[in-house]
């Protein structure tokens, strides 16, 4: 079986990046508003600890008038670009899906035959739904994780404007950190694939004992048909229960690691302003990012699994 799986492996990544650029205009689209958004997210607090050591500490009111209008502004153009990424990237997903269901369909109408070959009829249902769901989720995910990607940046360059320490922490910290998060979803890439071809095997055999049943009830043979449906929705279910626990155990594992390396940041921030390195609205700034920063990584933790999901699902296709 290891024999086959770089042929599979290379299949399926073709068939992803194919879907991606089936959908090129949405996927490009909708990555340059959700990073246009995260930038602005990134921005708020720089512009708040701007606004506390020019505006607060000297008591200005027409200079916090002026950072509560930029604030106002910031705001605006986040929300539209969010609301708009997040439309485009939805149909993205949909639209491929769509195609997917659509290909799948002529494969199995062609009269030289296809997809339905050495298949049973609920398998290709579970295809056309289930799998061409998640192959199709990847020209969603990929906006969410370019923004994030981008959101990271700019929240470096941000705090090296603050501190060069602290961006040289962020910099130096975040490559390992991705890293690892990849090296957690191998895990949940193999059971997902697992799963897939567990849930398509169930709903074979589900519409072969229903399309069956009378020749079944003729020969007796109710019971053993349903014995044997129920041990391959057992199958699938501990399969299924498998694949959730993996990305459960991924998502907390990377949240953690989050936790550990944003609470640093902070410690650092905070130093450097005892210290008298940053002033308090660097601090602000500093802290501030240090929590945006969660949101981010949770879309990174989101988006891993989820296209590795759809990496396996389009390697069992490809084998398929």
């Amino acid at each position: 079986m290891e024999g086959h799986m770089p042929v599979g492996g290379q299949a399926g990544g073709l068939l992803l990046r194919r879907v991606i650029r089936g959908q090129r205009g949405r996927v490009v689209s909708a990555s340059a508003l959700g990073m246009t958004h995260q930038a602005c997210e990134a921005s708020v607090p720089v512009v708040i600890g701007a606004a506390i050591d020019s505006a607060v500490a000297t008591g200005s009111a027409q200079s916090l008038l002026r950072w509560l209008v930029v604030l106002g502004v910031l705001f605006l153009v986040l929300s539209t670009c969010y609301r708009t990424s997040a439309r485009i990237a939805e149909g993205a997903g949909e639209h491929a899906a769509h195609l997917l269901r659509l290909e799948l369909g002529a494969r199995v109408l062609d009269p030289r035959g296809g997809a339905d070959a050495n298949r049973l009829p609920g398998a290709l249902t579970s295809i056309a739904t289930n799998d061409a769901s998640r192959v199709g989720a990847v020209a969603e995910v990929l906006p969410y994780g370019s923004a994030a990607i981008a959101a990271l940046v700019v929240s470096a360059v941000a705090l090296f404007g603050i501190s060069v320490p602290l961006g040289l922490l962020v910099l130096l910290g975040i490559p390992p950190l991705l890293w690892l998060g990849h090296r957690i979803s191998r895990p949940l890439e193999r059971r997902s694939e697992a799963e897939q071809e567990s849930a398509a095997y169930a709903s074979g055999v589900a519409a072969d004992l229903v399309s069956g049943l009378r020749v079944l009830k003729g020969m007796g043979a109710e019971s053993a048909a349903v014995a044997r449906y129920r041990t391959t929705s057992q199958d699938s279910l501990a399969a299924a229960l498998r694949a959730a626990r993996s990305r459960a155990g991924h998502e907390g594992a990377l949240l953690g690691l989050t936790g550990v390396f944003i609470a640093l940041i902070g410690i650092a921030g905070a130093y450097l302003a005892m210290d008298g390195s940053i002033s308090v609205g660097d601090l602000v700034a500093a802290v501030g990012l240090a929590q945006f920063l969660l949101g981010p990584f949770q879309l990174l933790a989101w988006a891993d699994p989820a296209v590795a999901q759809a990496r396996a699902t389009a390697r069992r296709r490809a084998q398929g």
